[in-house]
This record gives C-alpha cells, sequence and structure tokens, in this order.
C-alpha cells in the first residue's frame, strides 16, 4: 500500500511505575520536513533521537509532537504516608 498523504493524526498513551504519558503527532503536507517538538522541561534530552528518527522515515512534511507526562495521583499519596 502506498501512502498518498502525509496528513495524520496520532495519540498513544502508557505507564511506568508511577508515570503516565501521552505523545500527539500531527503531520500535514509540506515540501520540506519540518519538526516541532513540545517537550516538558526535563525532557529536552529526547528532541535529538526523536529527530533522528523521524528523518529516517519522512522527507518531507510538517511534523509536529506533544508529549503529555504526569505522576498518578496514587503514588503522590503513597510517598506522603
Amino acid at each position: 500500500m502506498t501512502i498518498s498523504s502525509m496528513t495524520g493524526f496520532a495519540r498513544a498513551s502508557g505507564a511506568h511505575d508511577a508515570w503516565t504519558w501521552v505523545w500527539e503527532v500531527r503531520s500535514v503536507n509540506g515540501r520540506s520536513l519540518e519538526m516541532r517538538f513540545r517537550l516538558p522541561p526535563g525532557h529536552d534530552g529526547l528532541e535529538p533521537g526523536l529527530r533522528k528518527a523521524v528523518s529516517g522515515v519522512f522527507t518531507r512534511g510538517s511534523i509536529n509532537a506533544l508529549l503529555s507526562p504526569s505522576r498518578c495521583a496514587s503514588s503522590d499519596r503513597a510517598r506522603r504516608r
């Protein structure tokens, strides 16, 4: 199957230990490859690997990715006890 459009949206979530996260990725058609990452403070180190992974798959398009991590409420209560 050949992909005929670069327009898309994806959302994925996960959890590990006391953390949950949500990734949202949007892409639209574009002549060149443009990547924008919205990462929370302290997660800037992820950007070089993300850029490498995206450029290994895509050659054009405008790609926006958002990472939203959060600490589980139940783990916060357990630590306070």
